[in-house]
């Protein structure tokens, strides 16, 4: 328990001090849950034509974020 408190305290000090805006915690948080569950996660139309073509063996999702931007995911299977 107290490791996941410090683990929680240490991610929102690193948010702060790296000066992200609302969209990219979300995209920070995002990323560390979709890893956890083997799934690389994009948000922008470039890196998700890449993680496409990269996704042979694997589920690719595309969908349009909430600020409009294009996001996708690869899980692996």
């Amino acid at each position: 328990m107290q490791l996941l408190l410090k683990s929680l305290l240490m991610m929102t000090v690193v948010t702060i001090f790296a000066g992200c805006t609302k969209n990219h915690v979300r995209q920070f948080v995002g990323g560390a849950v979709a890893h956890g569950a083997d799934t690389e996660v994009k948000y922008s139309a470039i890196e998700c034509k890449t993680l496409q073509q990269r996704c042979v063996q694997g589920d690719f999702q595309e969908w349009e974020t909430s600020n409009k931007d294009m996001g996708c995911s690869c899980k692996k299977l």
